[in-house]
């Protein structure tokens, strides 16, 4: 394992309007930078989001909670995860938000035999939750930031 997939999330989450943001980092442990595949809100009123994605970027950028561990990954697989990332397409469709863009990519992942099978229903559950449910429900593979 040269590599760790976890997912990110930022702001507590606790009010349903404004849930907590979610994306991918993936990063080698015991450093603190990574890649880090995002999407942002480009248009409130449209629910429009576009990619963002930072390659060798702090962990602890835009004052995340913390992480929740997806999988481990060889260089071959990490490489094939940002494939499979870079191609779901952002929400524009004025429903989903980034959870469900995480949500998708994890669907993706999950087909590709990139991480377990499961992953993607298990986070379809947390959709919505706070950071600290999120957590909670992580367990030994959630990381405190």
């Amino acid at each position: 394992m040269a590599y760790r997939l976890s997912i990110q999330i930022s702001g507590p989450g606790e009010d349903p309007i404004h849930r907590s943001h979610w994306a991918f980092m993936i990063y080698k442990p015991h450093e603190d930078f990574g890649d880090l595949f995002d999407v942002k809100l480009i248009d409130l009123d449209k629910l429009w989001y576009q990619p963002d994605h930072r390659i060798g970027t702090s962990i602890i950028h835009e004052r995340p909670i913390g992480m929740c561990k997806i999988a481990n990954l060889d260089v071959p697989q990490r490489l094939r995860v940002i494939e499979v990332i870079k191609a779901e397409e952002a929400p524009r469709d004025g429903k989903r938000r980034c959870q469900d863009w995480v949500f998708d990519a994890l669907i993706s992942l999950e087909v590709e035999e990139l991480v377990e099978t499961g992953t993607a229903e298990k986070w379809k559950a947390r959709i919505g939750k706070s950071a600290r449910e999120v957590g909670r429900d992580c367990g030994g593979d959630w990381i405190q930031l």
